[in-house]
């Protein structure tokens, strides 16, 4: 572990497995304090929090449905519960998302909703809700998608969502810059899993073959991404989209 981040508290939603899971891990060997956030999968958050203090470090639970409901209501609780364990917020990764195929009828709200909720509305709600938390210094994450700019096959709303994250990363930097809070979005291409190439054969492949490194990134690159992004070694970063993609989008 080192001390990039000591003193510092990080919560990252969406955290109980996948890329998630990662950036709370990097995070924490980083020497931040981790608030580990998850929806259902409770079993994978609390793995999380385990991993992170065998590694001695600091990590703590919370469990929200960014999915529905008021999300200002949503944001407001889940930050009231998180401040009953930390002091502070000093770092916020907006990973939590919904990456559900378009629905046969364009027009299924519930697909839609959860899509754009949990995408889109649910940071700008987490953000606001801890505008009376961050201090000079502080810094959010948004992990968008390279299909904010070249979307996949039945992905428009996933697509969609992304692309007005990205948006919403932009003006969020111009507006919370007189604060001393910078906003940055990661935009990670395919990213490598167990299983990738028997779930999806033909996207990998096809994937590989553009690809100037000729592979999916991995969750430990988006990680490293995020880190520093985070970190005051980026500290006159704010307002952009860095592609994590190993070149594909320009190839």
């Amino acid at each position: 572990m080192t001390n990039k981040f000591s003193n510092k508290v990080a919560l990252v939603t969406g955290a109980s497995s996948g890329l998630g899971k990662e950036i709370a891990l990097q995070l924490a060997n980083d020497g931040a304090q981790v608030v580990v956030h998850y929806n259902n999968n409770k079993k994978g958050a609390e793995e999380v929090v385990s991993l992170i203090k065998q590694q001695h470090g600091t990590a703590f639970l919370v469990q929200s449905d960014l999915s529905t409901g008021n999300l200002d209501q949503v944001a407001e609780k889940m930050i009231s519960e998180v401040l009953k364990q930390v002091s502070t917020i000093d770092y916020l990764i907006n990973n939590a998302a919904d990456q559900t195929l378009d629905p046969q009828d364009p027009m299924d709200e519930e697909v839609m909703n959860s899509i754009m909720f949990t995408n889109v509305l649910a940071p700008q709600a987490i953000v606001k809700a801890c505008l009376n938390i961050f201090k000079p210094g502080s810094a959010i994450v948004n992990i968008t998608s390279v299909e904010a700019e070249h979307p996949f096959p039945n992905h428009s709303l996933y697509a969609s969502s992304k692309a007005a994250l990205t948006r919403y990363t932009e003006l969020a930097a111009v507006e919370l810059a007189a604060m001393g809070v910078r906003c940055n979005a990661v935009a990670p291409g395919l990213v490598n899993r167990d299983g990738l190439d028997k779930s999806w054969p033909e996207g990998l492949k096809k994937w590989n073959e553009r690809s100037p490194i000729k592979r999916p990134v991995t969750t430990s690159e988006v990680a490293k991404t995020v880190s520093f992004l985070l970190s005051d070694e980026a500290s006159g970063i704010t307002g952009i989209s860095v592609s994590v993609d190993g070149g594909w989008s320009v190839a």
